[in-house]
């Protein structure tokens, strides 16, 4: 046993010797990256010696009275030398972890002298233990120099991983932000900041810069990190910011790690908004646009100086909570205001209901943004209903005449947008004459400007905004709006594009190639489409700079299976519906979290259908999301095999899809697999996602997403 302990003994003191070497001489050290990794252990292995060097101070304190006992002392002797080695090691990992970039200096210095001075107290304990046992003050100095050195040393690592002052924090006065009016908050200061140090600080901050990257001042934050600058407003993804936050929750680079407390949808969606809109830190947030998204979603965080006092009572906080969704969002207009304002958000999932939904709380709504939704007349019955509503937006809706009507009994309606909607100069006449409106916005409607004149007379204390005429003024036109609700088509639809500036000419294509005003063909309301097409429209207009091409993809309905099985089941994360997903005829949109997509990535999508009867097929079409910022490719191979029952499967075809060059936004993507007909009861459909993403992207090397909605087998 004497040997033994004196290996081990020896063993320790080399190990710390080691340690006064790495801290004295680090400088001139070059770790290699195989012990990276055993530094990287540090945080997995630290809690055990703590708990050790607590055990050997109480071991010895609280049993002195038997310092003449043997088992005591053999008890003692052990625990106390594994406790010496065990912080020995764990001291020399962290010097190894020390040493890689993104921690702050001067912070990491206190921290690494803490662990090599335990390490060395431990040591100095069991090699004068004898000594030591021998009166109890020796014992409580020695022990309270030890935990005194570990509290601090530990309060410096707790501070540099999760931030300043996170051990004394539940114990200490919190240092909370001075209350700010909304009419004086600034949305740098006060919206993006408080998300930034909220989410990101415990990691970029000046102690603990990860990837070079500080977070804690504008300057820090406009300058980047070690890999560029955070924002790109030219490309698709806005850059390496957004990039990161929105990549899958498992994914090495998500951003913040998992394990960290995550940004909400809403926080996520200002940063976009506010770096889109040019990222600037001095405008005040009431300098926005009233129907503006960042400060829809940001003025529930504020009071008002001038807040309305309402007389109603507040909705509970139960329910606002059941009444949020991904395409709702319904919040206090201020802080411990009882008012609400409900913004609606995906006009694809948008149905009557979800204003129905709210009546519940309808004697607390002020404020519904429906701009761009597909709201129809019959929904104004229901907002008829909100009694209390101040501010109304339709824009852009199909509203007309008949459902605007049923406003004219809302008794303090002030605001109210008809943009964009089918509303007359008779409905407009109508609606001014509610005596509560103090502003109504009226612009891309048919209301000749003869008939606004007029009804600008008749109403003088009215401010009637309807935009501005510019035929000669050179800008560039807004890109057509493709309005058809469906994208799943069974015979044939009408084409609905529409354009919300007078006299466009907008032509249109259907082979893939972009639209000129030469060759294109023109479009007009009687255009039908019957079959699966990618439709390309651009707005021209003599004076003005043509517009984007907008872009449609419209799908013919298939064969619906009679039954089907996935053999892979879906990432956990993307799973929606499982195999009824993919023929269920409802399209998903450009965001891959909407529950409306399969995900797949370590094992390929493997489908089989089955026909009771047999079917003459020609034809498989995939219909999948690209989104390269997102790690969202197109598939590597498509196979399509197929056969009846009792059969063999035979391969029929097989197709790699073109791989993207380069960086772009988010798109859908259809894949179509043609072979010769052929009746059959069986097809089999195995899609692989890309085994190793290109040299070009981010995440060069790691596997590919595979997304897919919706299948048609034709």
């Amino acid at each position: 046993m004497r040997s033994w302990k004196t290996v081990f003994f020896n063993t320790i003191f080399a190990g710390n010797c080691l340690l006064v070497f790495l801290l004295l001489a680090e400088e001139h050290i070059i770790i290699p990256h195989w012990l990276q990794v055993a530094g990287r252990m540090h945080p997995l292995v630290l809690h055990f010696p703590l708990v050790l060097v607590f055990l050997s101070a109480i071991w010895e304190f609280f049993f002195s009275s038997k310092r003449q006992d043997n088992l005591f002392i053999s008890i003692g002797d052990g625990l106390m030398l594994i406790t010496a080695f065990c912080t020995m090691i764990t001291a020399i990992m962290g010097m190894l972890l020390s040493r890689e970039p993104g921690y702050d200096a001067d912070a990491i210095w206190v921290h690494k002298c803490g662990g090599v001075t335990i390490s060395l107290l431990v040591l100095g304990w069991y090699s004068s233990r004898n000594y030591i046992r021998q009166q109890n003050y020796r014992l409580l100095t020695a022990g309270a120099v030890t935990v005194l050195t570990l509290i601090v040393t530990g309060h410096e690592g707790a501070s540099i991983t999760h931030g300043e002052n996170f051990l004394l924090a539940p114990v200490t006065k919190e240092v909370t932000r001075p209350k700010v009016n909304i009419e004086d908050a600034k949305l740098y200061a006060d919206v993006i900041q408080p998300i930034l140090d909220a989410k990101c600080l415990s990691c970029h901050n000046s102690k603990k810069a990860k990837g070079d990257l500080i977070m804690e001042t504008a300057a820090a934050f406009f300058k980047g990190g070690k890999n560029g600058k955070l924002w790109d407003t030219t490309a698709s993804d806005l850059g390496l910011l957004l990039s990161r936050i929105h990549l899958p929750l498992d994914d090495k680079k998500h951003m913040p790690p998992k394990g960290k407390l995550q940004l909400t949808p809403e926080e996520a969606t200002i940063l976009a908004l506010w770096l889109r809109s040019g990222a600037d830190t001095t405008v005040r947030l009431m300098a926005l646009n009233p129907s503006d998204s960042i400060r829809v979603l940001a003025a529930s965080q504020f009071s008002a100086s001038s807040d309305e006092a309402y007389s109603f009572p507040p909705a509970s906080d139960g329910m606002i909570r059941s009444l949020n969704n991904f395409y709702r969002l319904v919040a206090p207009v201020a802080a411990e205001s009882p008012a609400l304002q409900v913004s609606y958000f995906g006009a694809f999932q948008f149905k009557g209901e979800a204003i129905e939904e709210l009546l519940p709380v309808k004697q607390q709504v002020i404020s519904i943004l429906l701009n761009k939704m597909p709201v129809v007349d019959n929904d104004m019955k229901v907002i008829a209903q909100f009694k209390e509503l101040r501010d109304l937006n339709l824009s852009f809706t199909k509203v007309s005449d008949s459902g605007i009507n049923a406003l004219l009994s809302l008794p303090n309606l002030k605001h109210l947008s008809v943009s964009g909607t089918r509303v007359t100069a008779s409905g407009l006449k109508r609606v001014a004459a509610i005596k509560s409106l103090k502003q109504l916005y009226c612009w891309s409607t048919d209301v000749s400007d003869e008939d606004l004149v007029s009804i600008r007379k008749e109403f003088p204390l009215l401010n009637i905004e309807n935009g501005f005429t510019g035929d000669s003024i050179t800008i560039q036109l807004n890109p057509p709006i493709i309005d058809n609700e469906e994208s799943i088509i069974e015979g044939s639809v009408p084409l609905r594009i529409k354009h919300f500036v007078k006299g466009v000419e907008i032509r249109y294509t259907i082979d893939g190639k972009e639209p000129d005003s030469i060759d294109a063909l023109i479009y007009d309301s009687k255009v039908q489409v019957s079959d699966a097409v990618t439709i390309k429209a651009r707005a021209f207009k003599k004076g003005w700079i043509s517009s984007e091409t907008s872009s449609r993809l419209f799908y013919k309905k298939g064969f619906a299976p009679d039954s089907m099985r996935l053999s892979n089941a879906p990432d956990s994360a993307y799973r929606g519906k499982g195999a009824q997903t993919l023929f269920d005829g409802i399209k998903g949109d450009n965001n891959f979290r909407s529950g409306l997509w399969l995900g797949f990535r370590q094992k390929p999508m493997d489908l089989e259908v089955y026909f009771n009867a047999p079917r003459q097929v020609s034809s498989v079409m995939v219909s999948g999301l690209v989104d390269i910022g997102g790690y969202l490719m197109p598939p590597e191979q498509i196979q399509v095999w197929g056969g009846n029952a009792g059969e063999s499967l035979r391969l029929l075809s097989m197709l790699k899809p073109k791989q993207p060059s380069k960086d772009s936004s988010a798109y859908q993507a259809s894949y179509v697999v043609n072979f010769n007909p052929v009746r059959l009861t069986h097809i089999r459909l195995l899609i692989k996602p890309v085994n190793a993403l290109p040299k070009w992207h981010n995440g060069k090397g790691e596997k590919g997403w595979l997304f897919t909605d919706e299948i048609f087998i034709r």
